[in-house]
């Protein structure tokens, strides 16, 4: 007696990409290995760009190009990891806090 398989993952079975999905899979590629390519750079870039450009001067340091503090952010975001926002709530004790979900 033979068994007769139906499921399981199949060659060529599913969904076929669309062009602008492969296209964009494509140009993800590229960008990551110019990226790798060109990370030290990159990098301190980012870094000259969070500190700015100054000099010290007779009344103190004066910035010729002012810190990015986007840049900092993010970059502190990056090996940090972002910090934890709480919300607080306020409202009638006696009553439930309901919560509504779109979606």
């Amino acid at each position: 007696m033979t068994v007769k398989q139906n499921g399981g993952r199949r060659l060529g079975a599913g969904r076929k990409k669309a062009q602008h999905t492969i296209a964009t899979e494509k140009a993800r590629e590229y960008l990551i290995k110019e990226i790798a390519k060109n990370l030290e750079p990159i990098i301190t870039a980012q870094i000259e760009a969070a500190k700015g450009i100054s000099h010290i001067g007779k009344q103190g340091r004066i910035y010729t190009e002012l810190p990015n503090t986007k840049v900092g952010e993010y970059l502190l975001n990056q090996v940090a990891g972002k910090a934890a926002m709480s919300v607080e709530v306020q409202g009638k004790e006696e009553q439930p806090f309901i919560i509504v979900i779109d979606t």
